[in-house]
């Protein structure tokens, strides 16, 4: 269970609240202030931040898969809907959220890439905001809408002032990966509808014969499972927190929707599935990171056929109520759902990233099979990090190199300096080639001349250069990049000769 293991990242000082709400989240998409411990968890971060906006993006990675085949994703939904409400909120003033609200269109699978939630205020004032929140999937497709109401408050005591200039940060290092960056085995969830009914797989992830991550990254226990009824619980653990020092709404939220999630799956009988329509979760007291566990209980109740209303209650260790949960979920019939089809491919504008170690050949002969393997998985942990930080979507590995594509050239170039500087820590070094051009997208794949160019000039560059085409340094003009010319090349299997550019430091 991750919850029993050391919390990783930092809650924010009390000075953070002597900031305006907009300067806050400004501070952590600048990295003036470490990421919370959720963040490190889930590796949700925050990309934009304008008056009354804000765009919150989390990894579509395993460690929130749960039981339906889907990912859990309600945290960053949140996220979203608070940053953009706290973009409203003058310095000394907190926006205490009261009710979250969210509809599903579609299911939402893991895979490569980030979702993206784009929150705005629609409404606020001296006593109230509210603010919605519309959800993407790695393909860009709309999945879910939101919304949160909070009540606006001033903050007590009254905090300390900020520090009159504040630094760029560097994270602290560890041994092992953070847990959205761990590999996790799951049973494939979709494929058990078709054979047997939701309470028996639920008692089976209990059991441990099945393994559903999401069980392992919340530290979730069954307590009570039947058709129409679900009970689970959660520590109320420091891992949870995120702008204070209680347990952050987004995990009490998505306790909640966990809970319904399971309540609905008892319903499914083999062949027939549930889908769970909306949720509506109501905060009524703060919870302290104490360890103890929170208790969640949902029952469904059918009001007309097929159509299921769930509600209910999350209390903490002392039996106090803390949330009040209710939803819909229709019973269908597993047949009429559309399963997922292969995408026609379409032209997109992207910037390319290509990465190689220098010399892997010379690294695997001198350190062995098993430790070349255990440096190259330290490797791809490293870039993979550094390519979701910069809201980059990884296309593929090439076994000792990496291919992403960015929605911009400063983002490409930002995550090879940080991979490049990644590597010292595991005496590697590593060459890069970035171009920006149109590619046939199918799905998450990339085909095209572009993508030749991209990889063609990534073999051209030497060890610890990054090296990019015309097309992106033209593109980078006004932006702080500085290149230094490196002449015309002959690319292989490309066309004409080519003028490339190295990135200054």
């Amino acid at each position: 269970m991750i919850p029993d293991e050391p919390v990783r990242g930092r809650t924010p000082p009390p000075w953070f609240r002597a900031l305006s709400g907009i300067e806050r989240y400004r501070a952590f998409s600048r990295g003036l202030l470490p990421a919370p411990p959720l963040a490190r968890l889930l590796g949700s971060r925050t990309t934009h931040v304008a008056a009354g906006s804000v765009t919150v993006v989390m990894p579509a990675s395993d460690v929130c898969l749960a039981a339906n085949g889907q990912l859990e994703i309600v945290p960053a939904i949140v996220a979203a809907l608070e940053g953009a409400s706290g973009t409203a909120l003058p310095a000394g003033v907190d926006a205490i959220p009261m009710r979250f609200t969210s509809k599903a269109f579609r299911p939402v699978w893991p895979g490569k890439g980030n979702l993206v939630a784009r929150a705005r205020v629609v409404n606020d004032s001296s006593l109230y905001v509210f603010a919605e929140v519309q959800v993407e999937d790695t393909e860009g497709r709309d999945v879910a809408q939101g919304s949160l109401h909070s009540a606006v408050q001033p903050v007590e005591p009254a905090p300390p002032p900020p520090p009159e200039t504040m630094q760029r940060i560097e994270e602290p290092v560890y041994g092992t990966p953070d847990p959205w960056l761990r590999s996790f085995p799951s049973t494939p969830f979709v494929d058990l509808q078709e054979r047997e009914d939701g309470v028996t797989t639920i008692r089976n992830v209990a059991d441990g014969r099945y393994s559903m991550p999401v069980w392992q990254t919340y530290g979730l226990e069954l307590l009570d499972i039947a058709a129409g009824r679900a009970a689970l619980s959660m520590p109320a653990s420091e891992w949870f927190c995120m702008l204070g020092p209680d347990v952050s709404c987004q995990a009490i939220a998505a306790l909640a929707d966990m809970s319904g999630w399971l309540c609905a799956i008892t319903l499914q009988r083999p062949g027939i599935s549930v889908v769970l329509l909306d949720s509506d979760t109501r905060f009524l007291h703060s919870v302290r990171p104490d360890g103890r566990r929170l208790r969640s209980e949902m029952t469904a109740t059918e009001v007309a056929p097929e159509l299921f209303v769930i509600r209910g209650e999350t209390r903490d260790a002392d039996g106090r109520l803390i949330a009040l949960a209710s939803g819909a979920a229709a019973r269908i019939d597993s047949a009429r759902r559309v399963r997922r089809q292969r995408k026609e491919s379409r032209r997109t504008l992207a910037t390319l990233l290509f990465t190689d170690i220098v010399d892997s050949t010379g690294h695997a002969q001198r350190l062995g099979d098993t430790a070349w393997r255990t440096l190259l998985e330290q490797h791809n942990l490293a870039v993979r990090r550094e390519v979701s930080r910069c809201n980059g979507i990884e296309v593929t590995t090439t076994g000792d190199g990496f291919f992403a594509r960015f929605d911009s050239p400063a983002q490409a170039v930002e995550a090879a300096r940080a991979a490049r500087k990644a590597m010292t820590a595991l005496d590697l070094e590593i060459r890069a080639g970035i171009h920006t051009g149109e590619c046939e997208m199918e799905g998450s794949s990339l085909t095209g001349m572009a993508v030749h160019i991209a990889s063609r000039i990534q073999a051209a560059a030497l060890p610890g250069e990054i090296l990019v085409s015309s097309t992106v340094k033209d593109l980078a003009v006004g932006s702080a990049l500085r290149f230094v010319e490196r002449g015309e090349r002959e690319l292989k299997g490309v066309p004409d000769r080519w003028r490339l550019y190295a990135v200054a430091e």
